[in-house]
């Protein structure tokens, strides 16, 4: 069963003792709430409501639908998909560095499975860009970090 369990970590990309989430279930924003409303943290991150340009709302209006693609691959939420790219993201990151005014992209691959076959269906280099002060702009599926070979 130990096995079982590691090499599940393994197919994460995350190692023993990171978090594999976010350190509380994902809030909800609301129309009315306010953008500084924190939704989620990883670590010393925090994902708050944010608006068009970043945050929780930029990622559900502009990503959402290639997270929707991801997480069905797994037959789950697209939050939970994003909510393990931030993660490892945060807590094992294959690549970061800094992006320019202030932001600085972070980068980790992720591997979806099957849940039918166990089978590794999908590799992807999820980007996250964060401010100085751990603030998310963004998360998105693909693209990778700039400078990252």
């Amino acid at each position: 069963m130990l096995t079982t369990a590691a090499a599940a970590i393994s197919l994460a990309g995350l190692t023993p003792g990171t978090t594999a989430h976010a350190t509380f279930p994902w809030g909800a924003c609301g129309v009315h709430s306010s953008e500084d409303k924190v939704v989620a943290t990883f670590g010393s991150w925090k994902l708050l409501c944010g608006n068009n340009d970043w945050g929780y709302r930029h990622i559900q209006a502009r990503h959402m639908s290639e997270w929707e693609g991801l997480a069905a691959i797994e037959g789950r939420n697209w939050r939970d998909i994003a909510d393990t790219a931030l993660a490892k993201a945060h807590d094992a990151p294959d690549w970061h560095g800094p992006q320019g005014s202030g932001a600085y992209c972070h980068s980790g691959q992720i591997y979806l499975v099957n849940r039918a076959t166990g089978a590794i269906a999908k590799t992807v280099q999820p980007t996250v860009i964060v401010t100085d002060d751990g603030i998310v702009i963004t998360a998105c599926p693909g693209g990778g970090c700039r400078g990252n070979a």
